[in-house]
């Protein structure tokens, strides 16, 4: 048990901890989050996409290995700070008046031609020191600084028991997925990203409208998602942007992607003869079999590709026909005059969705350790001592004074404050 307690309690464990999450973390930002298996053992080879998946790097922040390693660094964390919380107890409790001027630390010994009790009255009310006790015949004060900073690295230590907390409770009980909605459709239906069950929400979103904003180039400006929530009798109105989410009961819905399904209405003329060819239905002229393929928006024009497959010969070759322009496709010996009558597309939108019940915690904990790192660095406890004695005609004076940390500009007070007390006592 003492050797566990030991292990568990070691800063050395902490390191090798952290160095975890970090190595494994950069994985986790490198290699594609949430996509189907398939895709990790395409894109990497069997060999490495099976240790993708076995290790979980395909949720990284949702794998065993991240919630193992956070609750041992929590577990770390916490019996750190109760092996370390008596030695900072210890100094709280350092009883400032037990000092011998001779052994000051970081003495100063200065010898003035002044008054004994214009020295006194100025460490006393302009100096804001404490008289401590009369030593033969001089008299010791001290000056103690911020001593309650002694426990301000457990308030940073609190900080990131929150933050490993809300981590887990995140890792365990929140999850990630995919919500596809097609434009006018209602749905509450999330695949995750882990497992093949999906996820059904309490309340569902109504996909309103999808817009779309293209670059003269036709690639991809900004798209948007006008939804409407509904739980219940309850409906609430909102737009889902990249980079602008939208949040509800705990829930965010990240914009993600988008997709089209065209709807096109070709007209194929051969004298007094008209075909009609309508998205994906393939039509039969002659010996050909056409069907539309798909389609793209290029410097302001919109390009339909179709497909045309002879059935005699069994080839096949694509073309394309530009949007507003005459067309004419050429099946053997005839010439066919091709008009689109009417397009238009309807929109998917795929919302990131992501549920972190624990983020509360992370961004309280974050916050504690933007205060406590301030209270650690700029509060450094320090305690101030001056033993002032009546020595013939002169008085003697000896400085000192300790500090936590802040060494080298303890020195430089130190001298300021002898260099106060020559000039102005």
């Amino acid at each position: 048990m003492k050797k566990i307690y030991q292990f568990l309690s070691s800063v050395k464990l902490a390191i090798v901890l952290f160095l975890i999450l970090a190595f494994f973390s950069i994985f986790g930002t490198i290699i594609p989050q949430g996509r189907p298996e398939s895709f990790y053992l395409m894109k990497y080879g069997k060999t490495i996409g099976d240790i993708i998946l076995k290790l979980q790097l395909n949720d990284a922040y949702h794998s065993w290995w991240y919630i193992i390693t956070l609750f041992l660094f929590l577990i770390n964390l916490i019996i750190c700070s109760l092996k370390r919380f008596p030695i900072s107890l210890k100094l709280y409790k350092t009883d400032p008046t037990n000092v011998d001027p001779e052994n000051f630390p970081n003495r100063i010994k200065l010898n003035l031609k002044k008054e004994f009790n214009s020295v006194v009255n100025f460490l006393l009310k302009k100096l804001g020191f404490k008289e401590i006790k009369k030593i033969s015949n001089g008299v010791l004060f001290y000056k103690d600084l911020n001593r309650k900073a002694f426990f301000s690295v457990y308030f940073v230590h609190f900080s990131m028991v929150l933050i490993l907390i809300g981590g887990l409770i995140g890792a365990i009980w929140g999850y990630r997925g995919n919500m596809i909605i097609l434009e006018g459709q209602i749905s509450n239906r999330v695949r995750p990203f882990r497992g093949e069950e999906p996820i059904f929400l309490d309340f569902a979103l109504k996909l309103n409208k999808f817009t779309l904003e293209l670059y003269p180039n036709g690639m991809p400006k900004e798209y948007i998602s006008n939804v409407t929530v509904i739980d219940g009798n309850k409906r609430i109105n909102a737009i889902i942007k990249v980079n602008h989410p939208f949040r509800y009961k705990g829930i965010s819905f990240y914009q993600a992607s988008y997709n089209e399904i065209p709807k096109f209405i070709l007209y194929i003329k051969e004298k007094n003869k008209t075909y009609e060819l309508t998205s994906m239905v393939p039509i039969n002229v002659d010996n050909y079999s056409i069907f539309l393929d798909k389609y793209i928006r290029h410097y302001g024009f919109i390009l339909i590709y179709i497909t045309v497959f002879d059935q005699n010969t069994g080839k096949q070759y694509s073309t394309y026909l530009v949007k507003g322009i005459p067309n004419i496709l050429k099946l053997g010996e005839k010439e066919y005059h091709i008009n689109v009558k009417k397009m238009e597309a309807i929109y998917l939108t795929g919302l990131q969705v992501k549920k972190d019940p624990g983020i509360t915690l992370v961004y309280s904990g974050f916050i504690l350790m933007i205060l406590g790192l301030f209270w650690v660095y700029f509060f450094d406890p320090k305690t101030f001592w001056v033993f002032v004695k009546q020595k013939n005609k002169e008085i003697e004076v000896i400085l000192g004074a300790r500090a936590k940390r802040e060494k080298e500009g303890l020195k430089l007070k130190l001298e300021e404050l002898a260099k106060k007390i020559q000039k102005e006592a």
